[in-house]
């Protein structure tokens, strides 16, 4: 039991350094994107299900243009719009806006159209500061042992006198 456990807490802790897919439902009832809207980080994924209804899923910029697979994916993808059961994955890279839309039923920002927004991934915080770096430390050593030898030397001599 210890050791379900055990990989169970690993597996969570090591969850948030994997990147995320989301899903974009495309079509069904209506002539929409479900969530129209979508938030994502840096890296993560998009899998975009055409739920029925002849559909593509192009971006604004034309970064992608995908249906049965996306145009240019070297696999033989192929983004015009197409009523047959499909799913395109696309993977956002770089923070920022990107808009898409359906060739058939929209335009960038009217009809079937959606946003994505990419953010970016938090850097893990600077190490702390070291208010003495390494040579620094070694010259105060250095200093201190001079100090100490001399303070050393000093009270010999007046021993002596």
């Amino acid at each position: 039991m210890k050791r379900w456990l055990s990989l169970i807490v690993s597996l969570l802790l090591l969850a948030p350094a994997f990147a995320h897919a989301a899903i974009v439902n495309v079509g069904g009832n209506s002539n929409g994107f479900s969530p129209q809207s979508i938030t994502i980080n840096a890296g993560d994924s998009i899998t975009f299900i055409n739920k029925g209804g002849s559909h593509n899923v192009v971006a604004d910029d034309g970064s992608f243009r995908c249906a049965r697979g996306c145009d240019g994916d070297g696999k033989g993808g192929n983004g015009n719009a197409s009523s047959s059961n499909w799913v395109a994955t696309v993977t956002f890279n770089t923070p920022g806006t990107v808009g898409y839309f359906c060739e058939i039923h929209g335009m960038p920002g009217q009809g079937m159209f959606g946003t994505i927004t990419v953010q970016g991934v938090t850097p893990p915080p600077p190490p702390p500061l070291d208010p003495i770096p390494a040579l620094g430390r070694n010259l105060l050593w250095l200093l201190i042992g001079a100090i100490a030898l001399i303070a050393l030397g000093a009270l010999l001599v007046l021993r002596r006198a």
